[in-house]
């Protein structure tokens, strides 16, 4: 039986990063912190891209940096909105929904959360992340199966899973948040 857990913490540490995001709804940037004007800029060993469907396909150890964040990931798929040439003005406005296949890690600040795979999805104003889940923070660990991050409102949630013993497990260091 999975177990649900919404911690507090756990939300603090998105908290700084999406505040932008919270107090004007989308940022317009597709990782958290970021925003419209930020540069999105992506390394990879490979792109397809396949006009018909409006989708990007990055392999190769993928490198995206938008605005103060990083995602780290083995293959990251994009699908895009509406046509156009990818990689042109506003094209990061035209993200809808972003697959990432792991190991998958993004770090935002001083924050780092790893999993085996990734979503983000613009409609819903959500990150996925699933499998072997790890938040840090400084000393601070969460660990679960699966985080959900709601941009908008900066709420996170860990769910339990069997790598945990069916169970979320948080460890809070005092004081080490502040040591950063």
């Amino acid at each position: 039986m999975k177990r649900q857990i919404i911690l507090a913490g756990l939300a603090a540490l998105f908290v700084a990063a999406a505040a932008p995001v919270a107090a004007k709804g989308r940022s317009g940037g597709i990782l958290p912190g970021a925003t419209a004007k930020d540069p999105l800029n992506i390394d990879a060993g490979k792109l397809d891209y396949f006009d018909h469907e409006q989708k990007l396909v990055y392999s190769g150890s993928v490198i995206v940096t938008n605005g103060p964040s990083t995602l780290k990931a083995t293959r990251i798929t994009i699908l895009l909105e509406g046509k156009g040439a990818p990689g042109g003005a506003n094209s990061d406005d035209r993200v809808k929904h972003i697959e990432a296949d792991g190991p998958v890690t993004l770090v935002s600040k001083d924050q780092i959360g790893t999993g085996d795979h990734g979503t983000y999805d613009k409609a819903e104003s959500k990150v996925y992340l699933s499998g072997n889940v790890t938040l840090t923070q400084g000393d601070n660990i969460v660990k679960g199966e699966r985080l959900v991050y709601d941009v908008t409102t900066g709420m996170a949630t860990v769910q339990a899973g069997g790598a945990q013993g069916g169970r979320v497990r948080s460890t809070f260091t005092p004081g080490a948040a502040k040591a950063q």
